[in-house]
């Protein structure tokens, strides 16, 4: 994606902690630039402070993904979403994400489901959610949500990447799905970073 401006969507988006990541990407010369196309949030003041911080209109925000209609979205070259990990972390009560669920954390499948309703795909989608969605209990569930997404004609690479392998003083790890939209493409996650950094 390098020598290009980025057209980026982005749904759970919070304040936008891809978005900082992306302006740290093009601050160190790894991309040219990027374009914010939409955001997803409905909380109003991750809003108020997501605009804030990004410089934007709130007219970006495309509102709750469950009324998100595939077809009102325009093209992007990148989506990213780290859906609500609160039924599949530890430190909560553990309901999962299974498709019928109807928990907050199978508000996941929605960006499948719009993946499938879009005219162009994205060529790369991110997911990130809590390491808990590797356990056995959620293992059958997380295949089948990387089964729709191979299915949509993606390749898919994921890994558990922990903060502090990466200069960031704590331990917090976090399980990334990068699907890729090119069989051919050889996707390989950053290696840890050699440093005495020690977490809390």
């Amino acid at each position: 994606m390098t020598n290009k401006i980025i057209k980026v969507g982005t749904f759970f988006s919070g304040i936008g902690s891809p978005e900082k990541a992306l302006e740290k990407l093009k601050s160190e010369g790894y991309i040219d630039d990027y374009n914010l196309e939409f955001f997803s949030e409905i909380d109003k003041d991750a809003i108020k402070s997501y605009c804030a911080i990004h410089n934007i209109n709130q007219e970006l925000n495309v509102g709750n993904i469950v009324n998100i209609k595939g077809k009102d979205l325009p093209y992007c070259d990148l989506w990213i979403g780290g859906f609500p990990c609160q039924d599949i972390s530890c430190a909560g009560k553990m309901k999962g994400f299974d498709i019928t669920s109807s928990t907050r954390s199978s508000l996941g499948w929605e960006m499948i489901r719009l993946l499938g309703e879009v005219e162009t795909k994205p060529k790369y989608v991110i997911f990130e959610n809590v390491e808990n969605i590797t356990s056995k209990k959620f293992k059958e569930t997380l295949n089948l949500f990387k089964r729709d997404l191979i299915d949509l004609g993606y390749t898919l690479y994921d890994k558990v990447l922990n903060a502090v392998d990466y200069g960031i003083p704590q331990t917090r790890k976090r399980y990334f799905l990068v699907a890729i939209l090119d069989n051919n493409h050889n996707f390989k996650f950053p290696e840890p970073i050699n440093n005495d950094m020690r977490s809390i």
